[in-house]
């Protein structure tokens, strides 16, 4: 009877080391120690993605950029197979509502082992968003507008980019973290993106902005633009926020 006894308690112990393993796996955790262990990673060459070093010293002086870029450790290093994609989309062009002209663009991750438990069954995570109403388009150069997302810490991401209208540039920084701290800076205003992902910015003719923030649910990143496009022809608080007299 001691025999069988011991025996149970080894398999239940065995089935909880398989289980953690499998959890461990599959959940990547972005806790202190892993946040520590990426720092000493970031100093120490040997665990550099040389390739990645070398693509972006190369993009860095083609482009005669300033300032100055990181070298980068290996994403495995912070979990197999934990990359698996960035991306935005939005429209660019310009989207023509109620006498008013659009631009918004989407940013977002793909599903992976750090975010699939909080996005679920939904394969992009679209942690940004950012819409302006402006006055200025250049269909040929596009000009108007720039945009990049960036996975160079992963498991944070980066999104960055501008639009111009006729007087202003709007600059914008957003991230999301591996543990779901997202914040953005628009110009020099500060958002918590976990009160609302989509940041709305009206410029007024004045020079000044105004900005209105959206809280989006969350939707693959077609079903998000629709979302958005909806908001801005049949919401009326967001009509009426883009309407007013002063707005460009």
């Amino acid at each position: 009877m001691k025999y069988q006894t011991t025996a149970k308690k080894s398999i239940i112990l065995i089935l909880m080391l398989i289980c953690f393993k499998t959890i461990g796996y599959s959940q990547c955790k972005w806790d202190i120690k892993a946040k520590k262990k990426n720092e000493i990673h970031r100093r120490d060459s040997t665990t550099w993605d040389n390739k990645l070093f070398k693509m972006d010293l190369n993009f860095f002086k083609e482009h005669k950029l300033s300032g100055g870029i990181f070298p980068v450790p290996k994403y495995n290093l912070v979990g197999e197979n934990s990359f698996i994609g960035l991306g935005y989309d939005g429209n660019f062009k310009g989207l023509t509502i109620n006498n008013k002209r659009f631009l918004y663009n989407c940013f977002y991750a793909t599903k992976n082992k750090f975010n699939k438990t909080f996005i679920k069954d939904v394969e992009q995570d679209v942690f940004f968003i950012i819409a302006i109403s402006t006055d200025f388009i250049d269909p040929e150069k596009f000009s108007h507008f720039r945009s990049l997302i960036s996975s160079r810490n992963h498991p944070n991401y980066l999104a960055k980019g501008y639009y111009k209208t006729k007087e202003n540039t709007i600059d914008f920084n957003a991230f999301i973290s591996g543990d779901r701290d997202a914040y953005a800076i628009v110009n020099e205003r500060i958002f918590d993106l976990t009160i609302g992902e989509m940041i709305f910015i009206v410029p007024q003719k004045d020079g000044s902005l105004r900005s209105m923030q959206i809280e989006i649910p969350l939707l693959p990143i077609q079903e998000t633009k629709n979302y958005v496009e909806k908001l801005l022809r049949e919401n009326q608080s967001v009509i009426d926020f883009y309407s007013c007299k002063s707005c460009i």
